[in-house]
């Protein structure tokens, strides 16, 4: 059972937060105060350690607590009376690993406790292996990784992400089990059995799974950490031998590639060619294009599911024959793509809204083709002073498009500069349906997604309804009449914090040409309170309507295209 010490807490709140770890199940011990807490933590070396920092001696505390060897790595979460903002800043930087701020959110507390304890415990086995076997493997092998006996990947090395395909870590939200590192089920398989009879694996050849899908043949060791029984240490040394079946297969496609007629016999000679037919597939790939029809251009960007390319449709003559193809990095994802194809086609037809043109398979991923939408980004714009017009053409027509969303029982939660496009002739199109829901019976959807400084505090703490998008909305309006976010900070702890519990500065303090009223309809699209935000993008747009009766409706002038000329590909 994990200990957690409490220190400098008034008595009624080292009560509620007992009473709440208790229930989580951590062994809660006796309150600390003063100066005696160092020496109760280096006696009954608490699992993690909750610090009042706003106490009388606070800082002083924590430092006593960091300074010494036997209490230094225990993991510190501080308590705030109230947030402040330079408390919880300074606390980080020295060494803290979270806050908590009262009034306690039981299921906040325990989270918040959960992950530093975790990243805590993390961080020292990693310190711990590298120490006893950082110089036996460094000379080995740089394709090294570390796991549980569980599978959950805590450590792996950058020559090995490079090596499977990743350009940086950001890019490796999938391998999060070690199972995910191997070509085939079977494969895992044998290397679980290999711990489990042998407590390590030596010389053992496999094949691990590139993230384009390819398969690589590698030569795995592997070994139990002797103090830590429940870690493994292993590396891989990538090997260019072939199989006789390999051989054989590549003999074989070099043959047949020789004969003119190999399309006409490749549905019949395939299932002869069983378990070869992969990869004489792969050695015999014709062409790179999607779905016999779109050729790849130039990739536009990619995400946590999958990348983004400009393609062009080769049998197409009209100009419009270039799209987007959205492709998932694994056919896992395939669920999740067609799930936002068949939300945009809900949505259809609709001005503001990109087209789904068309579902292409390849390698059992699912790719969405989409329409291409030429013109810069909200956040292109957002570094010059727009006209007044053109920020309230932006706003009306953005508000319209989450609208029509929420009558159709459909929330964004992903509304954000990069994902709306002004087109040169000033119409604007909301993009990017991959994080957006369908809400059917129910109101909330229980998931968090997002970013975050679009985030509403409720998304933060993983519930998402269309109020939702109000706030994201209320968001841009801000951004666009200030040029700031109204909460921002490059610490994402500290940003969340700022979000949950920090009211935002009145726009008019920022900007005071902005009027009274539509400064009150920002400020209510970002109420704390998600009762006391508009109920959808409609009740929004009437009360901006009833207010501005004009507003976004002024005529459109040629001069703004100028503005909007310059190409942005999303």
């Amino acid at each position: 059972m994990r200990k957690c010490l409490i220190v400098d807490t008034p008595d009624p709140d080292y009560q509620e937060l007992a009473t709440i770890l208790a229930g989580a199940g951590y062994e809660v011990l006796p309150p600390a105060q003063g100066e005696a807490a160092a020496s109760l933590a280096l006696q009954l070396r608490p699992d993690i350690i909750l610090l009042n920092i706003q106490a009388e001696a606070g800082l002083k505390q924590f430092r006593a607590l960091k300074d010494q060897e036997a209490t230094g790595q225990i993991p510190i979460v501080l308590i705030l009376e109230r947030f402040a903002e330079d408390y919880a800043a300074r606390g980080l930087e020295i060494g803290a690993h979270d806050f908590i701020v009262k009034p306690f959110q039981p299921a906040e507390v325990v989270a918040r406790v959960g992950v530093a304890i975790r990243l805590q415990e993390d961080e020292r086995r990693i310190q711990s292996l590298h120490r006893r076997y950082g110089e036996l493997f460094s000379g080995i092998s740089p394709y090294h990784f570390t796991i549980t006996r569980e599978g959950r990947v805590i450590d792996y090395s950058p020559a090995l992400l490079e090596i499977l395909g990743y350009e940086s870590q950001g890019e490796t939200l999938e391998l999060n089990d070690v199972q995910d590192f191997f070509a085939t089920a079977a494969d895992y398989r044998q290397f679980q059995a290999f711990l489990t009879q042998k407590g390590g694996v030596d010389n053992w050849l496999t094949s691990f799974r590139r993230r384009d899908g390819a398969q690589i043949t590698v030569m795995v060791n592997a070994l139990i950490v002797q103090e830590q029984p429940e870690l493994i240490f292993a590396f891989i040394r990538p090997t260019t031998s072939t199989t006789a079946q390999e051989r054989q297969t590549q003999a074989l496609a070099q043959e047949l590639v020789a004969r003119p007629s190999i399309r006409k016999f490749m549905i019949d000679l395939i299932p002869r060619l069983l378990p070869f037919a992969e990869n004489l597939l792969s050695l015999l790939k014709p062409s790179d294009l999607l779905g016999g029809h779109y050729k790849k251009e130039r990739k536009l960007g990619q995400g946590s599911f999958g990348e983004v390319w400009l393609v062009r449709h080769t049998e197409a003559l009209a100009a419009d024959r270039y799209y987007v193809a959205k492709i998932p990095f694994s056919k896992s994802y395939n669920k999740k793509f067609r799930q936002e194809g068949e939300i945009i086609q809900k949505l259809a037809p609709h001005a503001g809204v990109v087209q789904q043109v068309d579902y292409v398979e390849e390698h059992g991923r699912l790719i969405l083709i989409q329409e291409y939408v030429e013109g810069p980004t909200l956040q292109d714009l957002l570094v010059e002073d727009l006209p007044e017009a053109l920020k309230e053409r932006i706003i009306m027509q953005l508000i319209d498009i989450v609208a029509h969303a929420h009558r159709h029982q459909v929330i964004h939660r992903d509304i954000k500069p990069n994902n709306i496009i002004v087109t040169p002739d000033g119409v604007v199109k909301l993009l990017d349906y991959g994080a957006a829901k369908e809400l059917k019976d129910r109101d909330i959807s229980a998931t968090m997604v997002g970013s975050r400084p679009f985030m509403a505090p409720e998304q933060i703490m993983g519930k998402s309804e269309k109020r939702s998008d109000i706030w994201a909305l209320g968001v841009i309006m801000y951004l666009l009449y200030t040029g700031l976010l109204p909460f921002y900070d490059d610490l994402e702890k500290t940003l969340i914090d700022l979000i949950l519990y920090q009211e935002p500065v009145p726009p008019r303090q920022e900007n005071p040409e902005i009027p009274d009223a539509l400064e009150a309809i920002i400020l209510k699209c970002l109420a704390k309170k998600v009762e006391e935000r508009y109920t959808d993008a409609l009740t929004l747009k009437e009360d901006v309507c009833r207010h501005f009766p004009d507003f976004g409706q002024q005529p459109w002038d040629p001069a703004l295209s100028k503005i909007l000329s310059r190409k942005a590909y999303f």
